[in-house]
């Protein structure tokens, strides 16, 4: 966890942190970390990008939440922040050092093949786990591409085809690492990957475990003490983070109602809603929403 002595935070700046993102021309980006949490870190707030955004560590800490995880990430770890994941940055040490890789949409990778190929990869789906730690790769190694792609995007005329290249390799790699990482309780983690699927395909409804153990075609039982050994936490449990977290992100839309947000999170009955919101946040979604200034 970082030292509290170390930790910094900037004032949020929504408009700000849009820029980053908002040149359409551009179909990768890259910052080296320690500009990029300046311009973009912002306590408790929720984002959600189109497209995939790397941040590898080389140095320091940096707190970040992801979908329903919340993770202390360190040296030599990397964030994989999938494409529409929720996601928020909220603290990193005075030392941190690294980069960050966001690549939009489709993304550079259509100029060399089959870009779908690409990111049809498992870890790039949305309900994936988003912390790499690099156990089986070289520090080194992972460092150099990261730098290779930063360096190009310095240039003024970038050269994409190399830029692909080490995207690929990137992307290639993780999936070799991925698969190493996984290895271990397979059929456990198996399980919970269908399950996480499930619940991010049907936010909108409102699906018991038991029903989401029969689609899976287990018992109630078996879902939980899988998603348990894998997680330390019940399948009850991931379900009501990963609402919660989506009922956040849609509270940040000015232009929907309380109702709404309770209707697309399959909430018919709006006192329900802001009963379950308050049960799990200590505050109603009239005010969360005053807290982050959006009512």
């Amino acid at each position: 966890m970082i030292d509290k002595m170390s930790r910094t935070k900037t004032n949020f700046n929504i408009q700000g942190a849009k820029k980053l993102f908002s040149t359409k021309e551009q179909e990768f980006l890259c910052w080296e970390l320690n500009d990029f949490s300046k311009e973009f870190l912002a306590n408790s707030f929720i984002h959600r990008l189109s497209g995939v955004t790397f941040i590898l560590l080389t140095a320091g800490e940096l707190e970040i939440k992801t979908g329903y995880e919340h993770h202390f990430a360190k040296e030599s770890e990397l964030i994989i922040v999938q494409p529409n994941k929720p996601f928020s940055l909220e603290k990193y040490s005075n030392n941190i050092k690294g980069y960050v890789l966001h690549i939009r949409g489709k993304g550079i990778l259509g100029s060399m093949g089959n870009h779908s190929l690409i990111f049809s990869l498992e870890y790039l789906e949305s309900w994936s786990n988003s912390l790499f730690r690099m156990d089986h790769l070289p520090k080194e190694f992972m460092v150099n591409i990261f730098k290779r792609i930063y360096w190009e995007r310095k240039q003024e005329t970038e050269n994409l085809v190399v830029v692909n290249a080490y995207v690929i390799t990137l992307l290639l790699e993780l999936h070799s690492f991925y698969n190493i990482a996984t290895s271990h309780n397979r059929a456990a983690i198996d399980l919970f990957r269908r399950f996480k699927k499930e619940v991010y395909k049907s936010l909108n409804l409102q699906i018991s475990i038991s029903e989401y153990a029969e689609l899976l075609a287990v018992t109630p039982n078996h879902l939980n003490k899988s998603v348990k050994s894998v997680t330390g936490k019940t399948a009850s449990d991931i379900l009501t983070k990963v609402k919660i977290i989506e009922a956040k992100f849609l509270l940040m839309s000015a232009s929907l109602t309380i109702a709404d947000v309770g209707t697309k999170l399959g909430y018919d009955d709006t006192s329900y809603f802001t009963r379950f919101f308050k049960k799990h946040e200590g505050l109603t979604p009239s005010e969360y929403r005053r807290m982050i200034d959006l009512s």
